[in-house]
């Protein structure tokens, strides 16, 4: 077996411009198209509420680098797609192979792209992508839903303390509303139940104010209610904080790799549940930038092809593919939340697999 020549500059220079241009074209007109979107979905609510125009315009900036991580691998396949079919038509490619490049070898500078993109969508993705989604919600509760919309109610475990948190709303303050406290014994039964009103947190201790508390009294054989002993004010020392609270109340979307890495680490361990909703959102964040080099290795193998017909349907069948990661994805995400698929297969086989594929793909095609 002949070993495979490698690329002189101009060549990499030549496919490198091929695949640059138009991946910054797809870049810029998807992302627009994401935009519009938005604004076409949101801004008549914005406008019926005669919300203030920075307020909007700093919403839709916000949802712009959750955006860019979905844009980044449909850019990065198109791009691929696109660049294949010129080097092709101009028998560009053909010559290359004829002189001993392999196909991996030529299409090195495409491989070097879906690397930076891959690392632009961490990094964009954990730096902005999570606080942008936060910022944008706050701004809908802010501005349109404060009056027809519950707050996101919010439910904490601390299986050290053996003790649930329930909350209607927790503010910046890390002052509570409607709280339920419930504490249980060894046995997983319930020791006490604590409503109030309103909370707050000071130095380790939760003062409680405007609420009841009902002790569960136990014997050998049997359980005894106390009835509930209202209170004006309660104190309860605590390790919880609410950050720890405020960590579980944020949407899935909003969850950053770090978040969720924190909330893993802490010195209080969130319920078994909760961990293994926090691991598999945790490995879908570490392996979904792969997104990108399966829209590089399926864009250019697919479309390698003589007659214009197939190479239509290897473009057809590469948008495919990526659509079907993105579906497969998103289900097993869902499925692994709910504890129906362990964390690792969940979150991150997906992406491996359809990763996996496409370099056999472009193995068989050299």
């Amino acid at each position: 077996m002949t070993q495979s020549r490698r690329p002189s500059w101009l060549i990499f220079k030549h496919v490198f411009r091929e695949f640059t241009i138009p991946f910054v074209c797809s870049l810029a007109a998807f992302a627009f198209l994401f935009l519009v979107n938005n604004v076409f979905d949101d801004l008549p609510d914005f406008m019926s509420k005669d919300v203030p125009f920075h307020a909007i315009a700093v919403y839709f900036l916000s949802l712009q680098p959750h955006n860019l991580v979905n844009v980044i691998p449909i850019s990065v396949l198109l791009a691929a797609s696109f660049m294949t079919v010129m080097l092709g038509r101009n028998n560009e490619l053909c010559a290359m192979r004829a002189a001993g490049m392999s196909l991996m070898t030529c299409a090195i500078p495409v491989w070097i792209w879906a690397v930076i993109a891959a690392l632009c969508v961490v990094g964009i993705g954990e730096a902005w992508g999570a606080a942008g989604l936060n910022n944008a919600e706050n701004i809908r509760k802010k501005y349109l839903e404060k009056k027809k919309s519950k707050p996101n109610a919010i439910a904490f475990s601390n299986k050290e303390a053996k003790r649930d948190w329930y909350c209607s709303e927790i503010n910046e303050a890390g002052q509570l509303k409607n709280i339920v406290v419930r504490q249980f014994d060894d046995a997983g039964r319930t020791q006490w139940l604590l409503t109030a009103t309103t909370a707050t947190f000071e130095d380790g201790v939760c003062t409680f104010k405007d609420g009841s508390i009902q002790r569960h009294l136990r014997s050998v054989d049997e359980s005894i209610s106390v009835p509930a002993t209202p209170f004006k004010e309660h104190k309860l020392e605590c390790r919880e904080t609410p950050q720890d609270l405020m960590q579980q109340g944020k949407l899935d979307e909003a969850i950053s790799t770090r978040d969720a890495w924190q909330m893993l680490t802490a010195e209080i361990k969130p319920s078994k549940q909760v961990e293994r909703h926090l691991k598999t959102i945790v490995w879908h964040n570490l392996t979904f930038p792969l997104a990108s080099l399966v829209g590089a290795l399926f864009g250019v193998a697919l479309t390698i092809a003589n007659q214009r017909s197939e190479i239509m349907k290897g473009f057809a069948g590469a948008i495919g593919i990526l659509v079907l990661f993105y579906l497969v994805g998103q289900i097993s995400l869902v499925l692994g939340k709910n504890g129906w698929l362990p964390p690792f297969v969940a979150g991150g086989l997906p992406s491996l697999f359809f990763t996996s594929a496409g370099m056999v793909l472009m193995w068989r095609k050299q």
